[in-house]
């Protein structure tokens, strides 16, 4: 996946981050992840984000049309903009990935690799926002052809099918989306879904349906992917065989519950991360925010915003009270 192009650096370049103790640290540098050290720069507290990739899977949007007051920005520029105001507050960036979370009596340690690189960190409270990983299909020539025509990201991919065939696996919004772009550049797109009508928002719906480059198989299936060098071609479960030069697998997305599993906070029976409404976790000092948790069924940036600042206000309620006092938040 193309990686946001924003410098990942320490902004406090004068001192070492793992010789710090954090007031918050945040895994993730998506939506949530951003909205969260945003709002616990503006309560003064010291935070670090950690992060393999600064954007996480918003930078993967084509355009952005539900946040408001910027219609039709690229995910990456949007993420590009979350990036630089949140720097300007002097929130530490650290480029790597968390690989071990665990709470010492009020206290977090976390490891961070970064290539051949292991550092840990310290904090008071520590902020699960790592998102999601897209699902597979699992099917025969998925994994051989990966990079080779079949992708995951159809904004980092979509401009290399110009003149070409593709095809999309699935039936959400983001498969529509995938769809959409898809045409912009290839001279046919197939999308391949097992429902009987794609369950993309309905404005997105309506688009793929009337594109004449676009033609939606229902009730299908992949079941192979077939190819040379590169993709050729893939077999469906109705017997036939469509000719194509790539396949975008839009099936949905998982999250990782390594971490909070480590930490002892609770999942659902679909690995995702339970909190309240104030995105706290069952765990003290543990909060976690955006598409990760069972918060809220819509994953979309505003709601993965709102999801991190909620959280912030409480990670500085928890402090002030861990300190002996009481942190006031007027309600308006």
């Amino acid at each position: 996946m193309k990686k946001n192009t924003t410098k990942t650096i320490a902004t406090q370049a004068s001192t070492n981050p793992s010789q710090q103790l954090w007031d918050v640290l945040i895994v993730g540098g998506g939506t949530a992840g951003l909205g969260a050290a945003l709002y616990a720069a503006r309560y003064n507290l010291k935070t670090i984000i950690i992060a393999k990739d600064f954007g996480g899977t918003g930078n993967e949007a084509h355009l952005v049309d539900n946040w408001i007051g910027e219609p039709g920005i690229t995910g990456m520029d949007l993420m590009n903009k979350f990036i630089a105001h949140v720097k300007q507050l002097g929130v530490t960036f650290v480029e790597g990935t968390a690989t071990v979370a665990k709470k010492e009596k009020n206290q977090f340690r976390t490891t961070v690799t970064s290539g051949e690189k292991t550092t840990t960190f310290l904090s008071k409270t520590i902020f699960l926002c790592s998102g999601m990983k897209h699902n597979k299909l699992g099917v025969p020539g998925e994994e051989a052809f990966s990079k080779k025509g079949v992708s995951y990201c159809y904004t980092c991919d979509a401009a290399f099918f110009k003149g070409k065939v593709a095809g999309v696996v699935g039936g959400s919004d983001a498969a529509g989306q995938a769809a959409l772009l898809l045409a912009e550049y290839a001279t046919k797109v197939y999308v391949f879904y097992r429902g009987e009508k794609i369950r993309a928002e309905p404005i997105t719906a309506e688009r793929v349906y009337s594109n004449p480059k676009i033609t939606v198989m229902h009730k299908t299936n992949v079941t192979e992917i077939k190819g040379n060098r590169f993709v050729t071609s893939v077999k469906l479960d109705n017997g036939k065989e469509i000719k194509l030069d790539g396949v975008f697998v839009q099936i949905g997305a998982a999250p990782d519950p390594t971490l909070a599993k480590m930490l002892g906070v609770t999942l659902n029976e679909r690995n995702f991360i339970r909190v309240d409404k104030e995105s706290r976790t069952n765990v003290s000092g543990v909060f976690s925010a955006g598409d990760m948790t069972d918060g809220t069924t819509l994953k979309q940036f505003i709601t993965s915003a709102a999801d991190g600042s909620k959280g912030a206000q409480q990670a500085y309620l928890y402090l002030q009270k861990q300190q002996g006092k009481e942190g006031k938040i007027v309600a308006y």
